[in-house]
């Protein structure tokens, strides 16, 4: 546990240390299959917005993760990175309220490779995400759609679906 902290601090440095000061933390929890996952992030803005009109704006964000997943038999530890796009729609804020969509695929690593009835083969896996989220100023609420898999590395290449709720706080 204590290297993957180390791990964890030393990629958070390389992400926030790079330019802007905006970053920011979550914290979320969900359910795949039998399997709960608790997960929470550190992320870092990119250093600049990529595209923007009055309608749309596309950004994005680094995002370190470190998740518990707790099955029924057995439990695993993984740890994150993923690049994340953003499209907030400008047009359709209300009041202060603005809506958004994130879309990410990162690489994770596994402590196992199983966890109850699933292989996942590898503890190398990619972590591809969608959100659908409401943003008040810096802070976001979210329901989030995650799914692992080793992309056919290895067989079998059961993989794993998740739901996810979750919060983030932008400093």
């Amino acid at each position: 546990m204590k290297k993957v902290l180390l791990l964890v601090f030393v990629l958070w440095n390389t992400v926030v240390y790079g330019a802007s000061d905006d970053f920011g933390v979550s914290v979320n929890a969900g359910r795949g299959s039998s399997i709960d996952i608790f997960r929470l992030g550190l992320q870092k803005s990119f250093d600049s917005i990529i595209y923007s009109n009055e309608s749309i704006s596309l950004k994005g964000f680094h995002e370190v993760g470190l998740n518990h997943w707790s099955g029924n038999r057995n439990n695993l530890w993984a740890l994150s990175y993923s690049p994340v796009f953003v499209i907030d729609f400008n047009k359709y804020a209300y009041t202060t309220y603005r809506p958004y969509i994130d879309l990410g695929v990162g690489v994770a690593f596994l402590s196992e490779t199983q966890i109850d009835n699933k292989d996942m083969s590898s503890s190398f896996q990619f972590e591809d995400r969608i959100s659908i989220g409401l943003r008040k100023e810096n802070i976001d609420f979210y329901i989030r759609y995650m799914h692992y898999s080793n992309g056919g590395v290895r067989k079998p290449n059961h993989g794993l679906n998740m739901g996810l709720v979750g919060i983030n706080y932008r400093f």
